[in-house]
């Protein structure tokens, strides 16, 4: 089968389309039988220096299929409330796991999913331009960029992300933070580099503006007092970028030859890193589907209505659970409240290890 008859045209060049396009090779796809938008060698540098927090079930998945990336573990997770003592620790050794997850730069993991695409060569070639062909031999279209559109649904939590890495004092060792304060939650993740923490600082949209305009160590100021001491002083390193925050959830596509999936079909708040973790599990799943259609002999396109609902469970959770940690905490006549519930699921190990495992695998429906 020739480029042009690809039986799945994927339209994306991030990492849930590089990874579906692997799946589909694992699942037995043949040489021609998927396309793929073509792969740029380069990426912009402040693309490629992004900070991404893969969990431990999207790091095993994409060890199924690509050479791990330079990546830190988060062995630890600390949850805490801005001027309260209450707090949850999530450790990875309670679960038995080897880590709860991994955090890595967006060019690294883009570099490992590229060489493995790479070593399978032929099998993946660069997709035709769209003629806007609706034949019924037209290919299965996989929307694995972009964003969910303008007729999503969409929810504003008038927050602004502050993007950074810093150098801190002390090592955390593993230990990775979520620091929610009346703003918006504050995250600091261990890099695979000694001393280097990823920074995610929800705040208001002025008040954001205002941080990153600020000199350096004014900045660091600012940070110390919102997050505290643990990590003893902060210091910032390289740019700061903003980005506003919404979530926009794509309306059902009309077409049944068209799936959507990653941020093309969910764009969610960076609140306990669920957004890429979520679109490589859609791809797991449309990629096991299409492997059982094409054993099965039966067209592609029956995958659209199977997928919706084996993701809608999933998908639901994740975007009801990054919604409410986004603003559970701004409201600061309730702190006092929070403060004892993170202070109780800490003494509820159940509770807190069923939590752990929805971030680290999702709800599967299969």
């Amino acid at each position: 089968m020739n480029a042009t008859r690809a039986a799945v045209r994927i339209e994306g060049r991030g990492p849930v389309a590089l990874a579906l396009a692997l799946f589909l090779a694992r699942q037995g796809f043949e040489a021609g039988s998927v396309s793929l938008d073509p792969v740029p060698t380069d990426l912009p540098p402040p693309l490629a220096s992004r900070s991404l927090a893969l969990s431990l079930g999207s790091w095993q998945l994409l060890s199924r299929v690509a050479l791990p990336a330079p990546a830190a573990p988060i062995a630890r997770v600390e949850v805490s409330l801005r001027g309260h003592a209450g707090r949850t620790r999530i450790q990875a050794a309670e679960l038995s796991a080897p880590a709860l997850g991994y955090v890595l730069r967006y060019g690294a993991l883009h570099r490992a999913l590229s060489a493995a695409l790479g070593a399978l060569g032929a099998r993946v070639p660069a997709a035709p331009p769209d003629d806007g062909d609706r034949s019924t031999d037209a290919p299965l279209t996989v929307i694995a960029d972009g964003d969910p559109g303008d007729a999503s649904r969409a929810r504003d939590f008038n927050q602004t992300a502050l993007l950074a890495e810093v150098i801190v004092e002390r090592d955390g060792y593993g230990t990775a933070f979520e620091r929610f304060t009346d703003e918006g939650p504050l995250a600091l993740l261990p890099l695979p580099e000694a001393r280097r923490y990823a920074l995610v600082w929800c705040g208001r949209p002025d008040r954001s503006a205002q941080r990153a305009a600020l000199e350096p160590g004014a900045f660091a100021d600012e940070l110390l007092d919102a997050f505290g001491s643990a990590l003893g002083s902060l210091r910032l390193a390289g740019e700061r970028t903003l980005t506003p925050l919404e979530r926009r959830v794509r309306a059902r596509l009309g077409d049944a030859r068209q799936i959507a999936i990653g941020n093309a079909a969910q764009a969610l708040h960076p609140v306990a890193g669920q957004g890429l973790n979520l679109g490589l599990r859609d791809a797991f799943e449309l990629a096991q589907q299409l492997g059982e259609l094409r054993a099965a002999r039966r067209p592609l396109a029956d995958a659209a209505p199977r997928f919706a609902r084996a993701r809608r469970a999933d998908r639901s959770l994740t975007v009801a659970l990054t919604d409410t940690l986004a603003q559970a905490f701004t409201i600061p006549a309730l702190a006092g409240v929070e403060s004892l519930a993170l202070d109780a699921l800490d003494l509820t190990a159940p509770v807190r290890h069923r939590l752990a495992e929805a971030l680290m695998f999702g709800l599967r429906a299969r």
